[in-house]
C-alpha cells in the first residue's frame, strides 16, 4: 500500500524546490524581520500597554485573538499580533502542497502515470503527508530559533519553540483537512475551495467565540486552539497535543477514504451536469468567465472583508499613533488620515493580487494544454486571451470600489464621527492607473516570456516592500518611483497637482501601450507547454 513513498518524497522536495524556497523565505522574513522591528516600534512599557488596551476592542479581538495579561512584554504582545495571520499563511501554503500533489496531479494525469510503476496505492498520498510533516516541522524549528536569536527576555527559547510548533501543528491540522477534500471531491477546484473555507470558517468560529468569550465555540477552531498555548506568557503545550491527535485522526481518514475510491474519481461523485452546455460557453469569454467564475466570487468577498478589518481599527487609531514612536516618525503631523492613506496604498497592491490571477489563468490554461483544444476551433488567439483579459480589466475597477465600501463600513461602526464614503472611494479608486499598469505587465510577460510570468508576482513583492517599508526603513524616494504605486498622491493627504496627474495619464497610456503590445505579442508566437 505504501511502498515506494520516500522516493517520491524525494520527486516532490525535487519539483517543489523553488515554491518551497520562497514560501520559507518569505514567511521568515515576515516573523523574524517583525520580530526583530517590534522592539524599535514599542521601545518603552508604557508604549505596549496603550497598543494592549486598543487590542482589546471587539475589532482587533475578531482580527487578532483575545489578549491576555503579560504586563507589557514584548513576547506576549509579538504572539498576539502575529500568530493568527502567521498560521494562516502556513494553512494556505498547506493548502496548495495537498492539492497540487494529490488531486490536481490526478487531474492531469500524473498519478495514473506513477500508478503504473510499482508503487503502493496509497504512497501518493503518504509521500505528500509525509513532505507537508518535514515542511512544517522545519518552518516550526527554523521559527523558533529566529525568535529566539533576537535575544529578547521576554521571547525565550521555549516560548520561541512553542509558537513555531503551534504554526506547524496548525499547518499540519489543515494539510490533513485537505487531504480529505482532496479524496471526496472529483476535482481540484472544488477541494481548493473548500480547503480555503475551512480557514475562513476556522477564523471566523476563532473570531466568534474570542469576541463573545465562548471558549468551547473558540477551541473548535485550529486557530483559537491553539491561541490557548498563551505563548511567551505561560507557554501551554496541551493544545499542540489536541492539535497533533486531530491531525493524526484526520489523516487517517483521508487514508481511508483514498483506499475505497477510485483513481480520478471521489468520494462524492461530479454532478452529471446539463445535457447542453450553458449559451455562454459557446464563445471565448464565456469559458473564462466559467473557469473565474469561483475566484472572482471568492476575492469579491474577500476584499470588503480586509476592508472591514482595517477599517476596524480607525476608532483607535489617533491614541495607537500618539503611543508609537515608528509611527510618530512616520506620520510627523499626527494626522490619523496619513496612516489611512498608507493603509489604501496597502489595500490597492492587495487588490492586485487577483487581477494577476486571473491574467495569468491564460497562462496556466496554455501550459496545461487546454488553450490548444480551443484555438482548434474556430476561436482567434485574440478571442483566446480578450477573455481574461476583460474579466482582469473589469477587476481593476470593481476590486478598489469593494475595497472602499468595506473601509468605510468597518470605520462607520467604530467612530463616532465617521470618515465619508466619498472619500474612502476616492483613496481607493485613485490607484486604479497603476493597477492597470500592472495587469499590462502580467500581459507582456504572457505574450513575450510565457516562462517567466511570476516576475509579475516578484515586481509587485518588490512594489509592496518600496512603498510600505519605504518609510520605515528611510529608503531614498526613487526606489518607490520604479513602481506605479510610487506615483500616485496619497489621497487624502496630498493633494492632486499638475505633475501627478500627468503621471497618472501616463500610465493609463502606457498600460494601454502594454495591452497593444501584449495581444500582438501572443497573437505571432506559438503556443508553449513549458
Amino acid at each position: 500500500m505504501f511502498e515506494n513513498s520516500l522516493t517520491l518524497c524525494r520527486f516532490i522536495f525535487r519539483r517543489d524546490r523553488i515554491r518551497t524556497l520562497v514560501w520559507f523565505i518569505g514567511i521568515m522574513l515576515l516573523v523574524v524581520g517583525y520580530g526583530s522591528m517590534l522592539p524599535g516600534m514599542y521601545p518603552a512599557e508604557a508604549d505596549r500597554l496603550v497598543m494592549i488596551e486598543t487590542m482589546k476592542n471587539p475589532a482587533m479581538i475578531a482580527m487578532m485573538g483575545p489578549v491576555y495579561e503579560s504586563g507589557g512584554s514584548i513576547g506576549a504582545l509579538y504572539a498576539n499580533l502575529m500568530f493568527v495571520w502567521t498560521a494562516m499563511f502556513v494553512a494556505v501554503m498547506n493548502v496548495f502542497l495537498v492539492i497540487r500533489h494529490t488531486r490536481s496531479d490526478e487531474e492531469q494525469g500524473r498519478t495514473e502515470v506513477v500508478r503504473s510503476l510499482p508503487v503502493g496505492r496509497l504512497a501518493n498520498l503518504s509521500s505528500v503527508m509525509i513532505v507537508a510533516f518535514v515542511l512544517n516541522l522545519v518552518f516550526a524549528i527554523c521559527m523558533g530559533l529566529g525568535l529566539a536569536f533576537l535575544g529578547d527576555e521576554s521571547m525565550g527559547f521555549v516560548g520561541s519553540l512553542l509558537f513555531g510548533v503551534t504554526i506547524g501543528a496548525v499547518g499540519l491540522v489543515f494539510a490533513a483537512i485537505t487531504a480529505i477534500f482532496c479524496q471526496v471531491c472529483a476535482n481540484p477546484r472544488t477541494a481548493m475551495a473548500l480547503s480555503l473555507a475551512s480557514i475562513i470558517v476556522a477564523f471566523m468560529l476563532r473570531a466568534l467565540g474570542d469576541m463573545q468569550e465562548i471558549e468551547l465555540l473558540a477551541c473548535l477552531s485550529p486557530l483559537g486552539l491553539m491561541l490557548r498555548t498563551k505563548v511567551f506568557i505561560d507557554n501551554l503545550w496541551w493544545p499542540v497535543v489536541v492539535a497533533v491527535v486531530v491531525g493524526a485522526i484526520a489523516t487517517g481518514f483521508a487514508f481511508w477514504f483514498c483506499a475505497v475510491r477510485d483513481l480520478g474519481e471521489g468520494l462524492v461523485p461530479a454532478g452529471k451536469g446539463k445535457r447542453d452546455a450553458a449559451p455562454y460557453l459557446k464563445n471565448a469569454f464565456g469559458l473564462a468567465w466559467r473557469l473565474l467564475r469561483t475566484p472572482v466570487i471568492i476575492w469579491a468577498i474577500v476584499m470588503p472583508v480586509l476592508g472591514v478589518a482595517y477599517g476596524s481599527i480607525m476608532g483607535d487609531l489617533e491614541s495607537f499613533i500618539e503611543s508609537n514612536e515608528l509611527f510618530q516618525a512616520m506620520f510627523p503631523d499626527g494626522d490619523p488620515m496619513q496612516f489611512v492613506s498608507l493603509l489604501m496604498v496597502v489595500m490597492a497592491m492587495a487588490g492586485t493580487i487577483p487581477i494577476i490571477q486571473f491574467m495569468l489563468k491564460a497562462r496556466s490554461q496554455e501550459s496545461g494544454g487546454y488553450a490548444e483544444n480551443v484555438l482548434a476551433c474556430s476561436v482567434s488567439h485574440y478571442s483566446q486571451l480578450s477573455g481574461y483579459f476583460i474579466i482582469a480589466l473589469l477587476s481593476c475597477f470593481i476590486m478598489p470600489i469593494l475595497t472602499a465600501f468595506g473601509f468605510w463600513a468597518g470605520s462607520v461602526a467604530v467612530m463616532e464621527d465617521p470618515i465619508a464614503l466619498s472619500t474612502f472611494l476616492s483613496a481607493a479608486m485613485v490607484y486604479i492607473p497603476s493597477v492597470l499598469f500592472m495587469l499590462g505587465v502580467a500581459l507582456l510577460l504572457i505574450a513575450y516570456l510565457p516562462r517567466l510570468t511570476y516576475l509579475v508576482w516578484v515586481y509587485l513583492g518588490g512594489a509592496f516592500f518600496a512603498i510600505y517599508f519605504g518609510s520605515m526603513m528611510q529608503l531614498p524616494n526613487w526606489t518607490g518611483k520604479l513602481f506605479p504605486f510610487g506615483y500616485i498622491p496619497r489621497y487624502p493627504v496630498d493633494d492632486f497637482s499638475a505633475m501627478t496627474v500627468v503621471a497618472m495619464v501616463m500610465l493609463c497610456v502606457i498600460a494601454a501601450g502594454m495591452y497593444v503590445l501584449g495581444f500582438v505579442g501572443y497573437r505571432k508566437r506559438d503556443m508553449s507547454l513549458s
